[in-house]
């Protein structure tokens, strides 16, 4: 089970061991219990997936922890079990022991490392309003913009779920490059059955994971086709490997290989659309406003004050980066459009539609270069538009094939960079997310 962290009374986060927590509830609650915190948690008991109480734990816990909201399940544990020594479910170094049993959530491990401060500053910021709920001013401070703060949080919970899902897709794509290889041995190479049952019950347990996140809320009603053909796929690659049966298989390698070739763009697409509506700038008013009451109010806890108001310039920050990402992911999504619609054409010699798309092309893929013209990508994609233009003027066709490949490989590495670095914000907000969560439960008790 993935370690995750809960605030203390001094508002310094602490992980939490989550096998331990899972002991805790099971040990601290009946199952009618386990079905009052669900409710307290807004959750639906019977949806839990698990047959007994313990796996409807594990389930919840599971929950929260891939929504990066497992303070919240702490808080409501607590609020209902007064009496457990918090500490007991802290992480200590003596608990990292690998025979240890432990819930596996899979993500990738791919995001790029990324300045950490301002989310850790802004959701400390959230976290002193929590303490300091107790004050009139701050309560009806919050009052003004708790709209704003349940329409964030929403908006940073459907980020992960998108993101859970980019994650699996990508998984899943490495799966089906393993069992597309096997597949491609059969019916030569008896052999390859035993390496397709070794690779099949990972790929089934994905796919598994991704239709579970496709009835969450985030996705009610959007068109998953997707999740009923990744079902079927399932099945036909059960039936292979139960029977050898190679027609079973190939068309549930098919119908694998239409699902990821067209909707993980289309998740990709969707996260970034919600990205573009995240209203952190209200969010920094809020902070604005709660520390302008503070101010006025001269209120003895100067380092909480300090805390929130320390929230505003770290949302700030947040914002820019944001809202430059989106920004610098959808022109590249449009660069990667037009060269993906000249390509074909390209590729067979005929440059007249590259020289029709390079009017638009050239100035566009500029654009993003002079706005990052110390890093490494845009000295290469400088290079080769140098190169590209005269060979096109000059009907090069075999140069100009290669160049434009070229080109198009050095789009694609930036374009990968910048979808890593948006995915990698994504996450670092869900503290954010978990912060306001807290906010919101505490001021509606």
């Amino acid at each position: 089970m993935t370690d995750a962290s809960q605030t203390a009374d001094n508002g310094q986060e602490q992980p939490v061991d989550l096998r331990k927590l899972l002991r805790a509830i099971n040990d601290s609650f009946s199952e009618d219990d386990l079905r009052d915190l669900c409710f307290e948690l807004r959750l639906d008991f019977e949806n839990l997936p698990g047959a007994v109480k313990k796996d409807k734990a594990r389930e919840l816990i599971i929950h929260f922890d891939r929504r990066k909201r497992i303070n919240v399940l702490v808080a409501a544990f607590r609020e209902l079990r007064p009496h457990v020594n918090i500490e007991a479910i802290i992480v200590e170094e003596i608990d990292e022991d690998p025979s240890s049993a432990r819930i596996e959530i899979h993500q990738a491990d791919i995001l790029p490392q990324q300045d950490k401060s301002n989310t850790m500053i802004a959701s400390k910021s959230f976290g002193a309003i929590v303490r300091m709920l107790t004050r009139e001013d701050v309560r009806t401070a919050v009052v003004t913009f708790q709209t704003d703060f349940q329409a964030a949080s929403q908006q940073i919970d459907q980020m992960n779920d998108y993101k859970q899902i980019h994650d699996l897709f990508q998984i899943l794509e490495t799966q089906y490059d393993l069992i597309y290889r096997d597949q491609k041995r059969l019916p030569d190479d008896d052999m390859a059955w035993d390496d397709i049952a070794i690779a099949e019950p990972e790929l089934q347990a994905k796919i598994s994971d991704m239709v579970t996140l496709s009835k969450s809320e985030t996705f009610a009603g959007s068109n998953m086709r997707w999740a009923n053909q990744l079902e079927t796929v399932k099945g036909h690659l059960q039936t292979a490997v139960d029977g050898d049966d190679l027609q079973a298989l190939e068309e549930g390698v098919q119908l694998l290989y239409r699902v990821l070739n067209r909707h993980p763009t289309r998740i990709n697409a969707q996260l970034v659309a919600v990205a573009s509506a995240l209203r952190l700038d209200n969010l920094e008013k809020a902070i604005t406003t709660i520390s302008t009451s503070l101010v006025e109010a001269d209120v003895a806890m100067d380092s909480m004050v300090e805390e929130v108001k320390s929230g505003k310039s770290a949302l700030a920050g947040l914002d820019e980066r944001l809202k430059a990402l989106v920004r610098e992911h959808n022109a590249w999504q449009s660069i990667d459009d037009e060269i993906r619609r000249v390509k074909a054409a390209v590729s067979q010699n005929n440059l007249e539609e590259l020289e029709d798309a390079w009017y638009d092309l050239q100035p566009m893929t500029q654009e993003l270069i002079d706005a990052h013209s110390e890093e490494e990508w845009a000295a290469n994609l400088s290079k080769v538009i140098a190169d590209l233009e005269p060979a096109l003027e000059q009907q090069l066709n075999s140069k100009v094939r290669r160049l434009f490949m070229r080109y198009h490989t050095y789009v694609g590495h930036r374009f990968r960079e910048v979808d890593l670095e948006l995915l990698s914000l994504c996450t670092e907000l869900q503290r954010v997310g978990e912060q306001i969560d807290l906010l919101l439960r505490q001021f509606n008790k």
